[in-house]
């Protein structure tokens, strides 16, 4: 196609050159043998006259010869259809090019969004999906609210039977005073928590424990020993806010009357007496201040008390599920309390927050579960920053508690200076 195209423009150049060259105003033309003249049509080397005819005639017959030949046939027929298949052989190549690169930044565009896409759906999942672990501390917490609020109720209820006692309320153990109080005592001793061991074994004569407990350490002592009574188990089967009786909600009670109060007054002022014996009122007066320490102090043991007896359980199930897989073999025994004497009960506020700050971080899952998407460690990070604050609010009221208890003992001691310096003053 190329060489054609070329030959054809040499052609068409060579003729546009040859009659300029021949007719480029000369006044007379010259021929050899060998050419023929246009104008004379002669074949010899002869000169040819009348110039100006000759001019004008040549002039025409090549512009005719241009335009009918030149332009109108070759260049129209040959010279234009190749200069056209020469553009289109030159244009195609560099629009199929264009077209392959604008193909190939399309679907580079296309796969860059794809991926960014993918990256962000990717992500998202990864950030707005919460792990197994994160549902673990809210399954796990659900109950802490209404476990603390039984907390109070227990502490509460402590509270009133421990003051009814020391005020010496109708029907309450030391309604009458010293003695009948001693002698409740006495006889729940005899009846529950008497040691047949005691004493070199001298105590069947005054023992009247159940034949079952008899061979079982199941109550003996539990009026006078803290450690077996509240801290051998997180959880006590004891619930003060329902209208069951259970053996430990008596030695809870039990024990509170030996360790506050445990002596009474010998006997109960009557209205007689208060209103007619000189000093009576003051003396009462004086008595009520002492069982307001008694009540203040024993607020701490009933705090205690309250916190390990049965809470709302709502929570239970994930936790025995959690002690089982760190290896405790009864979680019933271990959470709830439960014995060959009584069943389990629901876990205690003391137990339920003892898991999430102890055993919780016993279990090496949780240490592998924090290799996860940096949203869900940072979601871990909060929810044990929320149990650090319920911690730290309880070590607060502990403090609190405490704080009340130096208060009182320096209370004490400044009423005995005080006592001092006024007896010395009198005498």
């Amino acid at each position: 196609m190329v060489k054609p195209l070329l030959l054809s423009t040499l052609f068409f150049l060579g003729a546009i050159s040859m009659g300029g060259i021949s007719f480029a105003g000369s006044s007379s033309c010259t021929t050899d043998v060998l050419e023929y003249n246009i104008l004379t049509e002669c074949y010899s080397s002869t000169e040819c006259t009348n110039d100006g005819d000759a001019s004008n005639v040549t002039m025409n017959e090549f512009n005719t010869y241009r335009q009918d030949f030149i332009m109108d046939s070759f260049y129209t027929d040959t010279v234009e259809p190749d200069f056209k298949s020469f553009i289109d052989e030159i244009r195609n190549p560099f629009l199929f090019k264009a077209a392959t690169i604008g193909a190939f930044l399309d679907a580079s565009v296309l796969n860059n969004t794809l991926r960014d896409l993918q990256v962000s759906s990717a992500q998202s999942l990864q950030s707005y999906t919460p792990s197994e672990q994160i549902c673990r501390f809210g399954t796990m917490s659900r109950s802490l609210a209404s476990s603390e609020d039984r907390v109070n109720l227990d502490r509460i209820a402590l509270s009133e039977a421990g003051l009814s006692r020391n005020l010496g309320t109708r029907f309450s153990a030391a309604a009458a005073g010293r003695g009948q109080d001693n002698q409740v005592r006495i006889e729940l001793f005899v009846d529950k928590y008497c040691d047949l061991a005691e004493n070199a074994s001298g105590m069947d004569n005054l023992c009247k424990i159940a034949a079952a407990d008899r061979v079982a350490d199941t109550n003996w002592d539990r009026d006078v020993d803290y450690s077996r009574l509240m801290d051998s188990l997180p959880t006590i089967d004891a619930n003060l806010t329902d209208s069951n009786l259970t053996r430990n909600e008596t030695n809870v009670i039990a024990l509170g009357n030996h360790l506050y109060g445990a002596q009474q007054i010998k006997k109960r002022t009557s209205l007689a007496e208060i209103t007619e014996v000189p000093g009576s009122l003051d003396l009462y007066a004086e008595y009520r201040s002492v069982v307001a320490r008694r009540a203040a102090a024993q607020n701490s043991y009933n705090t205690l008390a309250a916190m390990r007896m049965a809470g709302s359980g709502a929570s239970d199930a994930y936790i025995q599920a959690m002690l089982k897989q760190i290896g405790v073999a009864d979680p019933d025994t271990y959470l709830k309390a439960k014995t060959s004497e009584n069943a389990a009960v629901n876990s205690s506020y003391n137990a339920q927050m003892g898991f999430l700050t102890k055993q919780l971080y016993e279990d090496p899952s949780f240490y592998a579960n924090l290799m996860d998407s940096k949203a869900n460690v940072k979601r871990t990070s909060a929810a044990l920053q929320g149990i650090g604050l319920m911690q730290a609010r309880d070590t607060y009221k502990s403090l609190n508690r405490s704080e009340m208890l130096l208060a009182l003992l320096a209370e004490m001691e400044a009423r005995k200076l005080v006592n001092n310096y006024q007896g010395a003053k009198s005498d």
